[in-house]
């Protein structure tokens, strides 16, 4: 199902994900769609808030462009949805797409069939699902891999108890980014690589004002529309998908 991208930067990053990250010429404002429905209303907005104390990252949460659960990428920015995507073995699962080995688009996938049922179906399973997902799409690796050790207290570890509660997995609660995450995506984005998308530099985004005859008064400013597809594939020269699943293994 996933495809090898053949480009990608050639410095070695800390904590990487295939050394994948979003071109930056300056700071990063990356719009992440949310497309969240039922419980996950409200969900994203804390963390995006966690993510954004990086350094050069600040990530902006707006109206979703996803068309179905399928969750349709839309260039220049992170869609995040959820849905029943069924008996499939993954909690969460993380896309990007990349051009010149950059990221260019990601999206997330938030699976209800097990978050909304079972043993799965809790708050800190679901925190720490989106947190990781999230974390993925920035080009974040985990911070470490065992289910069975300790929780590091970052949504990054896999864990078989991701509340610290049951004694499994220590004390900890693998729910919330940590110091290392944001100290990881730091040092990856500290030197400006690439060409920066139009789309991820700060822009203004609406203005108010209010004037001397007493009217009051709300301009948009002007922002690039998303391209298409087609002018995706035609103009940047797409070269694939990279795909990040998060496996669930029995506790």
């Amino acid at each position: 199902m996933a495809m090898l991208v053949s480009a990608a930067p050639a410095s070695a990053l800390v904590q990487s994900w295939n050394n994948y990250r979003w071109a930056r010429s300056g700071p990063l404002q990356i719009t992440v769609g949310d497309n969240l429905t039922g419980y996950w209303a409200g969900e994203l907005d804390n963390v995006l808030s966690q993510w954004s104390q990086a350094a050069y990252i600040d990530l902006v949460a707006a109206p979703g462009k996803a068309k179905t659960t399928a969750c349709s990428p839309t260039y220049g920015s992170i869609q995040v949805c959820n849905g029943n995507y069924g008996k499939n073995g993954w909690l969460g699962y993380a896309n990007v797409w990349t051009s010149g080995g950059f990221i260019v688009q990601a999206t997330v996938r938030l699976n209800d069939y097990y978050l909304a049922a079972g043993g799965y179906a809790t708050e800190a399973w679901r925190d720490m699902t989106i947190c990781q997902e999230v974390g993925h799409t920035l080009g974040l690796d985990h911070n470490n891999a065992a289910k069975t050790d300790a929780n590091k207290g970052t949504c990054m570890d896999y864990t078989n108890d991701p509340s610290g509660l049951k004694g499994t997995n220590g004390t900890l609660a693998n729910t919330m980014v940590s110091f290392t995450d944001i100290a990881a995506l730091d040092a990856n984005y500290a030197i400006p690589a690439g060409n920066q998308l139009s789309h991820t530099k700060p822009k203004m985004l609406a203005g108010s004002g209010l004037f001397i005859d007493g009217d009051h008064v709300e301009m948009l400013a002007a922002v690039p529309e998303p391209q298409s597809w087609a002018l995706l594939i035609a103009g940047f020269g797409l070269v694939g998908a990279m795909q990040r699943r998060r496996r669930i293994v029995a506790a």
